[in-house]
């Protein structure tokens, strides 16, 4: 039955499409539709957002399952979003919390995402920095002192001579500055509060009150809350504040355009009744003074500074696995402000 005889007595053989190997993959590719404006069902409002099916082709005609995609210019997640979904690992990388921040919400929101880590690998940059700002300087700790001097330069605080863990004063209240590669922790806010509970009315170079102003780049996550509880049961009241990224640059620095913000401090209630958990946000407190006012004005709520919150209710000192998280899009900008977990086993679990 394949051979086919046509109205003149010509025999033709008849072919299926299925039997056809068809012809290669050439390299003008036009029959992937672009994301067309911000009511795609794939948009996520990033001007250089590409279709998942462009970078699904490309996966899957160099890569096999497990093997793994690295992406250094992670835009909206494209990328690391269809790696996932095809089953392969993934490293993605930006310079723009802008992308950071996008790409994280649209991986939460893959059905089964496996557990993924959020690093900031910043340190290395402020390394190189340090090293060749101060290259003049022979030996680590003379560039470490000349890094402190110039943060706490514009920072607007006085040198001070002699000191471990403090470093600076202003406005009556002791200065630490944070090292370029190392978070502040709960263990330097106690060296601190000891030095300086030493120190007060001893000098010239002393503070008038048991006050800290604690620079740093990075924090320890549960800083805000447990180092100023430590703190203050030592008498000694501790502010948190970012050095921000702009010191690195050289015409930020020069036209003065530097500030250093304090920490949000986040308030959260739980409740246990046998296995079963409620974790609740109570409250967001973020330093008017870092907010602009036209911001400031629109805020009604403290829940509208948070955007999106996530729970590891088993973590084990490893990698944050997220097992529950709430985030707004613009279709649905409610935010969860409680979440209820079941454990299945008794034990100890940290949350």
């Amino acid at each position: 039955g394949k051979l086919v005889y046509s109205s003149s007595g010509m025999v033709y053989l008849k072919r299926y499409l299925d039997e056809s190997k068809g012809i290669p993959l050439q390299d003008w590719w036009d029959d992937i539709s672009m994301i067309r404006g911000i009511n795609s069902n794939e948009s996520v409002n990033y001007p250089t957002q590409k279709p998942e099916a462009l970078l699904e082709r490309i996966i899957k005609a160099s890569s096999k399952p497990g093997d793994l995609v690295l992406d250094c210019f992670c835009g909206s997640g494209t990328t690391a979003a269809v790696a996932e979904k095809l089953g392969r690992r993934w490293i993605t990388c930006d310079l723009g919390r802008f992308a950071i921040h996008t790409a994280r919400k649209r991986f939460l929101g893959i059905t089964g995402v496996k557990p993924f880590v959020v690093q900031n690998l910043g340190k290395y940059e402020r390394q190189a920095w340090q090293t060749s700002e101060w290259e003049n300087l022979e030996t680590a700790r003379a560039r470490e002192s000349a890094y402190r001097n110039f943060i706490l330069e514009l920072y607007g605080a006085t040198v001070i001579s002699s000191g471990v863990y403090l470093h600076g004063l202003k406005s009556g209240r002791m200065v630490h500055v944070g090292s370029v590669d190392a978070p502040v922790t709960i263990n330097d806010v106690k060296a601190i509060a000891r030095e300086l509970l030493q120190r007060v009315g001893t000098g010239a170079e002393a503070p008038s009150t048991a006050g800290v102003d604690i620079l740093g780049w990075d924090f320890a996550f549960e800083i805000n809350e447990t180092g100023k509880d430590i703190a203050r049961d030592a008498g000694v009241d501790v502010k948190f504040k970012k050095i921000p990224r702009e010191v690195l640059e050289k015409k930020a620095v020069e036209q003065g355009d530097i500030k250093f913000f304090e920490l949000a401090a986040l308030s959260v209630q739980h409740k246990l009744e046998k296995r079963k958990l409620s974790l609740a946000l109570t409250d967001f407190i973020v330093a008017p003074d870092d907010v602009p006012a036209d911001v400031m004005s629109a805020i009604t709520n403290w829940s509208q500074w948070v955007d999106y919150w996530a729970v590891d209710f088993n973590f084990r000192g490893d990698t944050f696995h997220n097992e529950w998280q709430t985030y707004r899009t613009r279709k649905n900008p409610k935010l969860e402000l409680k979440t209820v977990h079941t454990f299945e086993e008794p034990g100890s679990y940290t949350v």
